[in-house]
C-alpha cells in the first residue's frame, strides 16, 4: 500500500519539477534576452557616435577651408590610405562624387540618400555586402558649400562580438536548463519529503504501530512546524486510545463483580421457596449492585460533559470556608468512626463563583478517599487559604502515599492504584474532582511520596462582588 502511495505522488513531484525547471529556464532567457538587447543597442549607439564624430571634423573642414579642401583632403587619405577603417565619400549639390576613400573590398556602395533629402543633421543608412558577409553603417549630412558627406563605418567586429555573445548565451541557457532541472528535481524531493514521510508514518499507523511519528528535519521552518503539530496530535490520539482502552479494561474488571453478584442473587432468588427471606435479601443485593453500577455510569456521563465543556452548573456567589467547614463536619463522623481525627482550617470568608453542589461532590471525593486510605490513629486536615487571584484548599493525609509512576495516572478514568481492588471503589473519584474543577476553571494537583501520606491541592479563581452579583455573607461564630 505504501508503494502505492508514493506512485501517486511522483506526477505531482515531476510537476513541479517541471514546473520550476521551466521558471528557472525561462526567466534566464528573459534575462539574457534584455542584456543581449541592451548590449546591442549600446554598441550600435557607440558606433554611431564614432561616424558622427568623424563626419563632424570633416564638415568642420568644409565649414572652415572650403569644400574644395575638403575634396582634397578626402583624396590624399585614398591615396596614402589613411583611413582604412572608414568609408569615405563627397558628392557635390548635383550627386557627382567629388572624392572617395575606402578599402577595395568596399566598392559598389550605393550613393544612398538623394542631396535633396538632407541637411545639416546626420541621417542613416546601411549597406551589406552579401558576397563579404559584412556590414557598412553609413551616415550622410549636408556641409558647407553645398556638398553631400557620408562616412561609413564597418560593422564586421560588433557583428562578431554580438555573436561571440549569442554563442555564449546558447551555451549558458543550455545550462541553465539542465540546472534548473536538476535543481528542481532536488527541490521537489525536498519539499515532498515530508509528505512522503506523513505517508508512511500514516501507513505504519495502518498497520498498527501507534509509536510511528514523522521524522523532524531540523530547519525549524513551517514544515518542520507542521510535523511538529502532526507529532503531537499522533501522541495525543495514542494517549487517548491507550487511555480508552485500559477505561475499558478497568470498567470490564469493575464491572464483571456486580454483574457476577446480580447473577449469583439471581440464582439464589430463584432456588429460594416461595416466600422464602433469603430470595428478597438476594433481590436486595441485585439492587444495590444496579445502584452501584447506576453511579459508575452516572459518574462517566458527569466526567464527559466536563471534559467536554456541555456540564450543566448552577454558578452563584459561594463561600468557599462555609464550604469546607460543612464538608469537614459531615465527614467528621466516618472519619470517628475509622480512628482517623479529620481536622479543618477555613480560614476567612473567601468568595468565588461556582456551582455549589458540583464543589461539594468534589471535596467530598477529596476526602472520602483521604478517610479511606488513612489507617486507623492516622490524621487528615482540610484548609482554606487565599493566594492572589486564586483560592487554594489543601486536603492532607497520613495514608501510604502514591508512587511517582501512578501519579500522572491517578486522575485518569477508572484507574486505581491498588490493581488488587482490595478496597472498595469506583475509580473515578479523582477523575470527577479534575472535570469539575476543569469546569469551574480551576485545577486540582497532588503531592505525595510513598510512605508520607499525600496532599491534594485545589485551586480556584477568585471573582469580585460585581460577578457575585450579591457576595455572599461572611460566615459568623
Amino acid at each position: 500500500m505504501s508503494s502505492s502511495r508514493e506512485a501517486r505522488w511522483r506526477p505531482t513531484s515531476l510537476r513541479l519539477t517541471i514546473w520550476y525547471a521551466a521558471v528557472f529556464f525561462f526567466s534566464s532567457v528573459l534575462l539574457f534576452g534584455l542584456t543581449f538587447f541592451f548590449l546591442s543597442g549600446t554598441v550600435r549607439e557607440q558606433e554611431r557616435r564614432i561616424v558622427s564624430g568623424k563626419i563632424a571634423d570633416y564638415a568642420a573642414i568644409a565649414q572652415n577651408q572650403g569644400l574644395d579642401v575638403l575634396r582634397d583632403v578626402i583624396r590624399q587619405e585614398a591615396e596614402y590610405e589613411v583611413t582604412t577603417d572608414f568609408f569615405l565619400r563627397l558628392r557635390d549639390a548635383k550627386g557627382a562624387v567629388l572624392a572617395e576613400a575606402a578599402p577595395l573590398w568596399w566598392e559598389g556602395v550605393p550613393p544612398g540618400i538623394a542631396p535633396g533629402d538632407l541637411d545639416e543633421n546626420v541621417h542613416w543608412f546601411s549597406w551589406r555586402s552579401e558576397e563579404l558577409e559584412s556590414e557598412l553603417v553609413v551616415g550622410a549630412r549636408r556641409v558647407a558649400g553645398g556638398g553631400v558627406l557620408l562616412v561609413g563605418r564597418d560593422r564586421s567586429d560588433t557583428e562578431e562580438l554580438l555573436g561571440t555573445f549569442q554563442t555564449l548565451f546558447v551555451t549558458v541557457i543550455l545550462f541553465t536548463g539542465l540546472l534548473g532541472v536538476i535543481g528542481g528535481t532536488l527541490l521537489a524531493r525536498r519539499t515532498l519529503r515530508p509528505i512522503s514521510d506523513l505517508i508512511r508514518t500514516l501507513s505504519a499507523i495502518d498497520k498498527g504501530r501507534l509509536d510511528a511519528r514523522v521524522p523532524m528535519r531540523g530547519g525549524g521552518d513551517e514544515l518542520d512546524g507542521l510535523v511538529r503539530l502532526f507529532n503531537a496530535m499522533l501522541d495525543r490520539i495514542r494517549t487517548l486510545v491507550t487511555g480508552m482502552r485500559e477505561t475499558l479494561d478497568n470498567a470490564a474488571h469493575d464491572l464483571r463483580t456486580p454483574i457476577t453478584r446480580m447473577r449469583m442473587g439471581i440464582e439464589a432468588a430463584l432456588v429460594e421457596p416461595e416466600g422464602g427471606q433469603g430470595g428478597r435479601a438476594a433481590l436486595a443485593d441485585c439492587a444495590e449492585e444496579c445502584e452501584r453500577i447506576a453511579t459508575m455510569m452516572d459518574t462517566l456521563m458527569d466526567i464527559s460533559e466536563a471534559e467536554t465543556g456541555v456540564m450543566q452548573l448552577t454558578l452563584r456567589g459561594v463561600d468557599l470556608s462555609a464550604l469546607v467547614a460543612e464538608m469537614a463536619e459531615t465527614y467528621g463522623y466516618i472519619a470517628e468512626e475509622k480512628g482517623v481525627v479529620l481536622s479543618s482550617r477555613p480560614g476567612a470568608p473567601v468568595a468565588v463563583t461556582a456551582d455549589a453542589g458540583r464543589m461539594r461532590q468534589a471535596l467530598a471525593n477529596l476526602l472520602d478517599n483521604a478517610v479511606k486510605y488513612t489507617p486507623a490513629g492516622g490524621h487528615v486536615d482540610i484548609s482554606l487559604e487565599r493566594a492572589p487571584g486564586h483560592a487554594v484548599i489543601r486536603v492532607r493525609d497520613d495514608g501510604p502515599g502514591i508512587t511517582p509512576e501512578d501519579q500522572p495516572r491517578i486522575f485518569d478514568r477508572l484507574y486505581r492504584c491498588d490493581k488488587s481492588r482490595s478496597v472498595r471503589g469506583l475509580g473515578l473519584g479523582l477523575a470527577l474532582v479534575r472535570a469539575v474543577l476543569t469546569a469551574h476553571g480551576g485545577r486540582v494537583e497532588v503531592e505525595s511520596a510513598p510512605g508520607r501520606g499525600s496532599a491534594f491541592v485545589v485551586t480556584l479563581p477568585l471573582v469580585t462582588p460585581s460577578r457575585l452579583g450579591a457576595a455572599p455573607e461572611p460566615r459568623r461564630g
